[in-house]
């Protein structure tokens, strides 16, 4: 018998779609989806994410929501909000958003990014890749960094990779630390990743505090 393939997100691919019948999806969807959608001047993909992804997502909130508060940083979460740019027909939803000034929303679920400052920080976490460029699309709303955490499903899921994005002119760069904060590296992030798989996340949170004592 042949290997099982291995389970991953469940995505859905369109072309042809226009802006109008994004919108009109979007309504129909309501506030309350669940899944991510990512629009691309025609294309439209819609994610479904798994319950290991959204495992992956809260401690890597859990993880940011301590920096903050040890650097008594004043932080804000956005949550999952698609971010828009109508006239350039582009639209994305990243896991997690996070910025250092208070946003009102337009709408609940949605960010008209010619209208906002782009939020500081974007979390992706990704099992199995997609078919768009997210990356030009991030590039275009100005966001100036992200976080992307690679994973698969079943017991390494936070075993994964982590990769630090700093946007540089039209392009971004992969980094070792964050520029929201500076003195984390991206593999403190993995290492509470999997302690918290290891010890448990109150312990992990505990030791985390102590490190950012020390570092930050």
């Amino acid at each position: 018998m042949g290997r099982k393939p291995t389970p991953t997100e469940k995505r859905v691919t369109l072309s042809g779609v226009s802006w109008q019948s994004f919108e009109e999806l979007l309504g129909e969807l309501g506030q309350t989806r669940t899944a991510r959608l990512t629009y691309d001047r025609g294309k439209l993909e819609m994610m479904t994410p798994l319950e290991e992804h959204d495992r992956c997502l809260r401690l890597i909130e859990s993880l940011i929501l301590v920096l903050a508060d040890e650097l008594y940083l004043k932080i804000y979460s956005l949550g999952s909000v698609l971010l828009t740019l109508p006239d350039l027909g582009r639209a994305i939803q990243p896991d997690a958003m996070y910025s250092l000034q208070e946003v009102r929303l337009q709408k609940r679920a949605e960010l008209d990014m010619n209208r906002a400052e782009p939020p500081e920080l974007a979390i992706e976490v990704a099992i199995g890749k997609g078919a768009l460029d997210r990356e030009s699309i991030y590039v275009s709303m100005g966001v100036p960094e992200i976080w992307r955490y690679t994973t698969t499903v079943g017991d390494d899921v936070l075993k994964g990779s982590l990769q630090i994005y700093q946007l540089e002119g039209d392009r971004y760069i992969a980094t070792a630390n964050s520029r929201l904060f500076p003195a984390l590296p991206g593999t403190r992030v993995l290492e509470f990743l999997e302690q918290s798989d290891t010890i448990g996340l109150a312990q992990a949170l505990i030791v985390l505090r102590e490190w950012s004592k020390e570092q930050l």
